[in-house]
């Protein structure tokens, strides 16, 4: 599950924003991986020096895994999954950076400083069929990123050869691939934020019930096909923010659209599916904003010069879990 959008302010500023859907409880927080991070690929055993420090939602396990990020450079990513439709090479190959799908964001945002420097990477990677060990699996992932430019990019790996893909409408969700869902949209060019006119049945004129009659036909279910529909519904037609601080309120709004409660979609194994966290990049204060399932509260980690030159160690920043209650009286 998990869905993914891109958002403009009027001043300029530009961000990356995702939900966190999913069964494994992965126990992510903000975490801050430094400059000079040392990294061994788990395909081949190569090691790798991160040029470039970022701020994401991670966790150690034999290195720390992040399921995106944002760097000191303004590019930011996020990887959501792609089932039944992302392919892997079976091995490594020589004279290729390989990486499991699970490294490829971490290789990226501690390598890459722009859309353009990752387009232009990208023929060297080979990422291949590796389980992540905590799960048993190899994970199907596809990746959406931004960067100061706000050109909006996806990555999805249906074939071996990776290539970038432009995204026009500034959302992801999961399977089926990209240009099924935009397609999709021709389905709800009826939806509207006035509401219907009047519709005559003979003599009489049936006149729309209160208000909202023109989101009739939005799809309330939560399936990635539905998701995507109301993400980009809401993108398209939510008041315009003027600033960062406005764009973080529009972002909560918008997500909070397709956020799974804990119970509502159920896996055949009897888990439940359900929106883990919360998390929007901003690439020009090169701020990280989170917020858990269990605290509404919004927390926010900032690259600043001062953090940059003190990290020299991943850093992780555990957010409190109990429902923060301003209390009047």
């Amino acid at each position: 599950m998990c869905t993914s959008l891109v958002l403009e302010t009027l001043d300029g500023k530009h961000l990356l924003s995702r939900t966190m859907d999913f069964a494994f409880i992965l126990e992510a927080n903000p975490t801050i991986s430094p400059r000079n991070y040392v990294w061994q690929s788990s395909t081949d055993g190569v090691e790798y020096t991160n040029e470039y420090a970022f701020v994401g939602a991670g966790r150690e396990l034999d290195k720390y895994i992040f399921a995106d990020g944002l760097n000191e450079q303004g590019l930011s990513c996020a990887s959501l999954y792609l089932p039944g439709e992302a392919v892997y090479a079976p091995e490594a190959i020589d004279g290729k950076i390989n990486l499991a799908p699970q490294e490829f964001l971490l290789w990226m945002l501690g390598t890459c400083a722009t859309i353009e420097d990752v387009e232009a990477k990208l023929a060297d990677i080979n990422l291949v069929d590796q389980p992540v060990a905590l799960l048993g699996i190899t994970t199907p992932l596809h990746w959406i990123f931004t960067d100061k430019s706000g050109r909006c990019a996806v990555i999805e790996p249906t074939e071996t050869t990776l290539r970038i893909k432009e995204n026009p409408v500034g959302v992801m969700t999961n399977t089926p691939r990209l240009e099924w869902h935009i397609e999709n949209l021709r389905n709800y060019t009826g939806l509207q934020a006035k509401q219907l006119a009047p519709v005559k049945f003979g003599d009489y004129v049936a006149k729309p019930f209160s208000q909202g009659t023109g989101t009739s036909k939005l799809p309330g279910g939560f399936t990635p096909p539905e998701r995507f529909v109301r993400a980009a519904y809401l993108k398209e037609n939510v008041v315009p923010a003027k600033n960062e601080e406005e764009a973080i309120t529009n972002v909560w709004y918008i997500l909070n659209s397709v956020r799974i409660p804990n119970g509502a979609v159920i896996k055949d194994n009897g888990d439940p599916d359900f929106t883990q966290y919360v998390a929007s990049m901003c690439s020009e204060s090169k701020t990280y904003y989170f917020t858990s399932y269990e605290n509404n509260q919004i927390n926010s980690v900032t690259l600043t010069d001062e953090v940059l030159e003190n990290t020299k160690e991943p850093t992780t920043y555990v957010v409190d879990t109990v429902q923060n209650v301003n209390k009047l009286v």
